[in-house]
């Protein structure tokens, strides 16, 4: 078997390949999810102000492992790497979102030497295994860094020309246009309200209902802004209207506004479904309804809170937060911190992570909830009145003290248990306001 590339067709060269570089290939695409994993967190720490939330973390990841994968393929098969003429799906969507979002050239390009530093680290580590003596991995290693430099060096190359052409064609596209006039609003600056809602396209006099669709993982080949779109659609259909203003945030994110010539009743907020058939895997959240340009913008940044404290409390995929629904707990949880020494506080013993602690702490709540009626508690949770009795004396004892003292304090803290242990792995993860 023979190496495509020249740099790997001496006997020597084409020898250790077939030995040590094909075997080591073969691991590095195995183990590329966990190297991508790794390398994210390496690059995230040193460059913060590209991958400021979980969507930014989970497309970067996505990117550095389809790059992983790729490389190792060229690797297996003895591909010429500086002949590469595509890059891997996930690497050409970061490129043009970066575009897209005005992330400077300089920065991206950063970003994937930074990958290729951490990722030749784990290489190297691999090769290490597979070497019979000193003098085979000091070869391997060259050829293999040689191998790979070459390939990163083709492949920054593409980047460069999908985000210029990217780029150039943004800029003259009406989807532009429309972004700036969108960070325009959610900025607060001033805009006159008929220049806007002909830029848009969007009556912003009528009731302003903001939607963000979002998925939390990066499969390649799936058209994300069609799954996203197909829930924002039935979204909008269940309120009244066909024309949503749709904007991509990123790639696995997307808001939306529906207008309403009339009031939305709030039942209709409440009962929002979408066919998770249409959208596997898509979660929604949703700002309250408001009018005017006000309107536009107020509903969008208490749809990114109802994100937020959507993805602190896990809420699976299918589902839609309301943020009226969710508006204590993301005023009582803007910091982090100062909310778990609250919670720790006021609950004491009773905030235990334990499962049984967890049932007597969310029994207390829904008792409190029911103005304390063990009856109404019961039916319920489905569970005896006696049960019910037995569970708020057990939490009383964990409390230290009545639970009729300090009840306000008290109904916020369980409102706010399950959250804040997430809290700081979630904070940032804040949906920005999208940039022109």
């Amino acid at each position: 078997m023979e190496p495509a590339w020249t740099g790997a067709q001496g006997d020597e060269q084409r020898r250790v390949w077939l030995t040590v570089l094909r075997p080591a290939a073969a691991g590095l695409a195995e183990r590329a999810s966990e190297i991508a994993q790794a390398v994210n967190e390496h690059t995230s720490e040193r460059l913060p102000e590209l991958l400021v939330n979980e969507e930014a973390l989970e497309v970067s990841r996505a990117s550095t492992e389809a790059s992983i994968r790729d490389f190792a393929e060229a690797l297996l098969t003895g591909a010429d790497p500086s002949g590469a003429t595509h890059l891997p799906a996930p690497t050409l969507a970061y490129a043009r979102d970066g575009a897209r979002h005005g992330i400077p050239l300089t920065t991206l390009m950063r970003s994937y030497r930074l990958a290729h530093a951490a990722t030749s680290g784990h290489f190297a580590a691999i090769l290490e295994t597979h070497a019979g003596d000193t003098d085979e991995l000091r070869l391997a290693s060259e050829l293999g860094s040689a191998w790979m430099f070459a390939y990163v060096d083709a492949a920054l190359c593409l980047v460069e020309e999908a985000y210029t052409a990217e780029r150039d064609r943004w800029l003259r596209s009406a989807a532009a246009s429309q972004a700036e006039t969108i960070g325009t609003i959610l900025a607060g600056k001033p805009i006159d309200i008929d220049v806007a809602t002909r830029r848009l396209r969007h009556d912003l006099r009528r009731v302003q209902v903001a939607v963000i669709a979002w998925l939390e993982h990066h499969e390649e080949g799936r058209n994300t802004q069609a799954v996203l779109e197909a829930a924002i659609r039935d979204i909008a259909s269940a309120i009244g209207s066909q024309r949503p203003l749709v904007h991509p945030l990123g790639i696995l994110s997307t808001a939306a506004w529906i207008g309403s010539h009339s009031a939305v009743p709030p039942k209709v907020l409440d009962e929002l479904r979408f066919r998770t058939a249409e959208a596997p895997g898509v979660r929604v959240a949703i700002g309250e309804p408001e009018r005017g340009i006000g309107g536009f913008r107020s509903s969008y940044l208490e749809a990114a809170e109802a994100q937020r404290i959507a993805r602190l409390a896990s809420r699976p995929s299918g589902s839609v937060t309301r943020y009226d629904s969710i508006s204590l707990r993301a005023i009582s949880t803007v910091d982090a911190e100062q909310s778990r020494v609250f919670v720790q506080r006021e609950l004491g013993r009773l905030g235990s992570r334990d499962e049984t602690t967890r049932r007597l702490a969310a029994t207390l709540r829904t008792f409190l909830d029911e103005n304390c009626s063990r009856g109404r508690t019961a039916k319920r949770l489905h569970i005896h009145e006696n049960t019910v009795a037995y569970r708020v004396r057990q939490a009383e004892e964990l409390l230290g003290r009545p639970f009729e003292n300090r009840t306000l304090e008290l109904r916020v803290a369980l409102a706010l248990a399950d959250l804040v242990g997430e809290a700081s792995d979630a904070e940032g993860a804040t949906t920005p306001i999208p940039a022109s």
